[in-house]
């Protein structure tokens, strides 16, 4: 069962969609720590606030408490109370609520709107000695008494700011009461809105320049991840190359073992059979059936040329001969021993030659053998009175190339992709191993043969070495 496909992404959607999430996670966390800022400003303005109204209460106190002992008494009843009205003078209160030490409603100013005492844990607060402030953006001091304003009365709600003060007599003492204060928090409220614009622009600024700094930065890296990534799939098509070749090889040396014992047992008793095959050839030529006799022939001096050839090889490779041929000198010898083919199937053989550099010995006896085999199939895929092409020419590198060209039918779709694999032919009874043999040949020669063209108007292979340094 085939595998279901896999939906490919564009990496530049990739790309663009990490930079969109990390620019969003980090206005994320640049508005996080905008908002704690906020909050931990505020809380020290209005403890400042608080203390600065304690510190006077206390001072008030402290100073009742003077006059008090002046007078040989340990206290005065009203005193809290003129120490809170006294306090108000200074921070422009507009209502006061005075408890007791038992949270008990003392007193109140202008009216008693609410017996309510504080909370335990506002009350716990000022027992520990720490006023509490808290701002109430729109209210009143009728809304906060639950009494509905006159039909017809504009609203007057305003910023109120609401301060818990504990009253001592003096430092050290018991607490003796709490003081609520109801303040204009207006210059609060002004000042809270100035911290906040002042907050959004830095905060606006770290994120703006922070989100540049983050683009760059990881565009710079998703490019080089990117480029990365492409070398380790090149390297990874490379790894996979070499192991087919490296297979290939194998196979082809197993091969080539195999050829060296059949060409040393076959060249002796194959040069007996020419000289018979030849010798019935003369004798029946003009009886019937002399012409199936003269194609045996020719079939077996093919034979063995080309177990000399490949014996030629062999030899130069085992005595390490030192010679050079020019590639117009290899395409020539080439073509003159495909000539008898050609001529048997009726195909001309067109040389293209032009000066090329020198090739060293064995390279260029490994040239001759792959030109004689892509020779022999153009042959073969040419149809009878057709034109096969043999170029070599030198390449702009300095490297020798040949091109053999056929009008052939060309090659099926299905070959061209595992061309030069074993066993991929197209010929009935054909192994499949001739243009296996001639690719690994060509590696061995330190070149390249490849598929330039191949359509239903012809074939041309091409085969590229390096000349002589």
């Amino acid at each position: 069962m085939p595998a279901a496909p896999t939906l490919q992404i564009p990496a530049r959607f990739t790309h663009f969609a990490v930079l969109t999430l990390t620019v969003a996670v980090f206005a994320a966390v640049v508005a996080f720590v905008t908002l704690q800022l906020r909050a931990g400003l505020r809380e020290q303005v209005l403890l400042r606030e608080a203390e600065m109204l304690s510190s006077v209460a206390s001072m008030q106190l402290a100073n009742s408490a003077t006059r008090v002992a002046g007078l040989g008494l340990t206290e005065v009843p009203g005193e809290l109370l003129e120490a809170v009205l006294q306090t108000s003078k200074y921070r422009g209160v507009i209502a006061i609520r005075l408890f007791d030490a038992g949270r008990q409603i003392a007193n109140a100013f202008p009216y008693v709107w609410s017996e309510e005492p504080p909370d335990r844990d506002d009350w716990a607060s000022l027992v520990a000695d720490r006023p509490i402030a808290r701002l109430r953006p729109r209210d009143s001091l009728a809304g906060l008494a639950g009494l509905a304003p006159a039909p017809g009365a504009p609203r007057t709600d305003v910023p109120l700011l609401e301060t818990w003060v504990p009253l001592r007599r003096t430092h050290g003492a018991a607490i003796a009461g709490a003081a609520q204060f109801w303040i204009d928090g207006s210059a609060v409220a002004a000042e809270f809105s100035r911290h906040d614009r002042r907050l959004a622009v830095q905060a606006t600024l770290a994120w703006f320049a922070g989100s540049l700094v983050i683009v760059a930065a990881l565009s710079w890296a998703l490019r080089r991840l990117a480029a990365a990534n492409q070398e380790l799939q090149a390297q990874g098509e490379d790894l996979h190359r070499a192991n087919s070749e490296l297979v290939l090889a194998a196979k082809t040396s197993a091969l080539g073992a195999v050829t060296a014992h059949f060409i040393h047992e076959i060249k002796n008793p194959l040069a007996g059979l020419e000289v018979f095959v030849a010798n019935q050839a003369e004798a029946g030529a003009r009886e019937e059936g002399g012409q199936e006799q003269l194609a045996a022939a020719d079939l077996t001096r093919r034979l063995r040329t080309m177990i000399n050839d490949v014996v030629a090889v062999l030899r130069d490779e085992q005595h390490g001969a030192h010679f050079e041929l020019t590639g117009a000198e290899v395409a020539a010898l080439a073509l003159a021993k495909a000539q008898p083919a050609a001529d048997r199937h009726g195909v001309k053989l067109v040389p293209d030659l032009a000066t090329t550099p020198a090739l060293a010995g064995r390279r260029a006896n490994l040239a001759g053998l792959v030109l004689q085999n892509l020779l022999q199939n153009a042959i073969e895929a040419a149809p009878a009175g057709g034109t096969v092409r043999l170029g070599a020419r030198a390449a702009a590198d300095g490297a020798v190339e040949f091109l053999v060209e056929d009008p052939g039918p060309g090659l099926p779709e299905g070959i061209r992709g595992r061309l030069f694999q074993s066993y991929a032919s197209t010929k009935v009874g054909g192994s499949g191993l001739g243009l296996a043999l001639s690719y690994q040949l060509a590696q061995q020669a330190g070149g390249r043969l490849e598929l330039l063209r191949s359509d239903p108007h012809g074939t041309c292979f091409r085969l590229t070495l390096p000349p002589v340094v």
